[in-house]
């Protein structure tokens, strides 16, 4: 089966041994092991953070978490900092990406330079957001010094999350016939009222979870926003300023391993309702 699919050069079969490896007691190894890898590896080490979380609140940490006192102050504002530079993020990318989007899908300036755009476009997924982070700082604030740092970090996370709101837009636009459009352009329509008719209702639900995985990527955000401003988000005030003195010297640290816990469980809850809501959305658009 492999072999057709990967065009390997497989000039003999072993039918014995396929019929080994293909029996219920193989099969039913091989479907334990996946999810036990799956589990050991992946699942429980993502949410082993989800112990302290519950010690947290069995020993009095969560009134003070929600109350904002001592250390929490600065962590509800840094999460009140992530959600404001996520949304405007997700907001202006919106505006900037569509057309992007549209001149990729429908391959406006020919074959060969839209393939280049969409290349381009993907840039900021390919390289480690470090150095873009480096990259983008050495650029505006050289440059434009005068610009706030709230801006810079803004600007930061347009760059970082460009890419996924172009690629999820422009492979919807795709899946829309351009005769529709040129139907609607014969009988009068202009651009615009071809958007608003053909395009967007098409598109709605595509725009619409393009636009969550921008802001939940805008809001886990760390290594460029380490680099490229000061302000504390969310995920720099965890790393930085809690998790990292923590792991030094937990004596020193200025918080406990379950405030730790309790408030990396904040934002993995956020981050599940918020993927719960895009597998709805996209589950209602396949339908």
């Amino acid at each position: 089966m492999l072999g057709p699919k990967l065009k390997m050069p497989v000039r003999k079969v072993w039918p014995k041994i396929e019929r080994r490896l293909s029996s219920s007691a193989v099969t039913a190894s091989r479907n334990g092991i996946t999810l036990l890898v799956f589990f050991a590896v992946v699942l429980i080490p993502s949410l082993f953070v989800a112990l302290p979380a519950v010690e947290a609140v069995f020993s009095g940490v969560l009134p003070k978490a929600l109350s904002g006192s001592g250390v929490w102050g600065d962590y509800w504002q840094s999460i009140l900092l992530s959600y404001f530079v996520g949304a405007v993020a997700t907001v202006l990318n919106m505006v900037i990406g569509l057309p992007m989007a549209i001149l990729i899908a429908r391959r406006k300036f020919g074959e060969g330079a839209s393939t280049v755009l969409d290349t381009l476009v993907n840039i900021p997924i390919i390289v480690p957001s470090v150095a873009l982070g480096a990259s983008l700082a050495i650029f505006w604030k050289e440059n434009f010094a005068f610009i706030p740092q709230i801006w810079l970090l803004i600007f930061a996370h347009l760059s970082i999350t460009y890419p996924y709101f172009v690629r999820s837009m422009s492979a919807a636009i795709e899946r829309i016939s351009v005769e529709l459009e040129e139907a609607a352009r014969t009988l009068g329509a202009r651009p615009l009222g071809v958007f608003r008719t053909i395009i967007f209702p098409l598109t709605k639900y595509s725009m619409l979870s393009g636009a969550i995985m921008m802001f939940t990527r805008s809001v886990s955000e760390t290594g460029a926003t380490l680099v490229v401003s000061n302000l504390k988000t969310a995920p720099v005030l965890l790393a930085k300023y809690w998790v990292i003195p923590y792991m030094e010297n937990p004596s020193t640290a200025p918080v406990t391993k379950a405030e730790i816990g309790l408030g990396c469980g904040f934002l993995i809850a956020l981050s599940f309702i918020v993927l719960l809501a895009l597998r709805l959305i996209t589950r209602k658009e396949r339908r």
